[in-house]
């Protein structure tokens, strides 16, 4: 019997966040770990593997291996990036893309050839870019997206949750475009119990209501003040982002999560194709909807900005 099997691209302080967070999962039977530094990789591994004596860990296979062990995995997450001296970090995420625009193009063409089953979620940064080089391979659209606004989305239910002393998981809405400056609040669909957003005040009046540009400043300083705080790196939230897509994907739960995919020049009628994101349906077909949401007219100026600051780094690799 087949168990449920997992790969890690990239062992850095996202992929050893990835790998901590899917053993507490216990979703998988098997991680496999893909990192040209093989003996950081062996020690990640390792290390989680010394657990595995403990009663509170189940007996999960963790070894490091090659593009081969692919072939049979059921989720592949990509994590890999260039390795900056500290302090030398990009804020801006678009800033990236020169440095790992070459591991991009050397995974896929790695992953192309050895699998093209299984579904691939990518972390590394730009993340909208990078979804939109991936679908230029000879791989199913529907099996690759991003974790997108997926993270700028828990940070918009975390600020308003805690302004109005909630429980996050009470307020229903998200972010949409860029995962970075030019992510964007759709408050036009955002609920707190049912309550559309332009009406809280008549239900906490004690709490004043931020404006949408307002929210969008918060949210996006968020990402930086974690950046800033633990010297250029944000790992365990998005992390987690990547295993809830994964459980998702595996358990075929339906749910809808603003991801990055793929879109055309059709969707929201843009001169041409770009990636970013918007609320999909994700099951075990991977993408299996997407959920072109009407906006009002702020929000579509922004989604404009966020796909032209997206296309800026595209152009480059064009």
């Amino acid at each position: 019997m087949k168990t449920q099997k997992l790969a890690i691209i990239g062992m850095g302080h996202v992929g050893s966040s990835v790998l901590a967070t899917a053993l507490q999962t216990e979703l998988f039977g098997e991680i496999v770990l893909l990192d040209p530094k093989d003996k950081v990789a062996w020690g990640e591994g390792l290390d989680q593997m010394h657990a595995g004596g403990l009663l509170s860990r189940k007996n999960i296979a963790v070894h490091i291996g090659d593009y081969t062990d692919l072939a049979d995995a059921d989720i592949v997450i990509v994590a890999a990036t260039h390795v900056y001296p500290k302090g030398e970090i990009p804020a801006d995420r678009q800033e990236l893309l020169s440095e790992n625009l070459p591991i991009i193009h050397e995974i896929m063409t790695n992953i192309v050839q050895n699998t093209q089953s299984a579904m691939l979620i990518f972390i590394t940064n730009p993340a909208d870019t990078v979804v939109h080089i991936a679908a230029t391979y000879d791989y199913p659209r529907n099996l690759m997206l991003s974790t997108g606004t997926m993270l700028d989305s828990s940070r918009l239910r975390q600020l308003l949750g805690q302004r109005y002393q909630l429980d996050p998981k009470s307020v229903s809405g998200y972010m949409m475009g860029e995962h970075g400056y030019a992510a964007f609040p759709v408050l036009s669909h955002l609920t707190i119990a049912g309550i559309p957003y332009d009406q809280l005040s008549t239900y906490f009046p004690d709490v004043d209501l931020l404006t949408a540009k307002e929210v969008k400043e918060k949210v996006v300083q968020a990402a930086y003040d974690v950046f800033a705080a633990k010297n250029g790196v944000t790992n365990v939230a998005v992390a987690q982002a990547a295993i809830d897509i994964a459980r998702c994907i595996l358990l075929d739960e339906k749910s809808i999560f603003p991801v990055s995919v793929s879109m055309t020049e059709h969707e929201y009628n843009f001169e041409k194709p770009c990636a970013y994101s918007v609320p999909c349906v994700l099951g075990k077909e991977g993408v299996e909807k997407k959920l072109l949401v009407s906006l009002n007219t702020w929000e579509k100026e922004k989604l404009a900005e966020s796909v032209a600051s997206i296309r800026k780094s595209i152009i480059l690799t064009e």
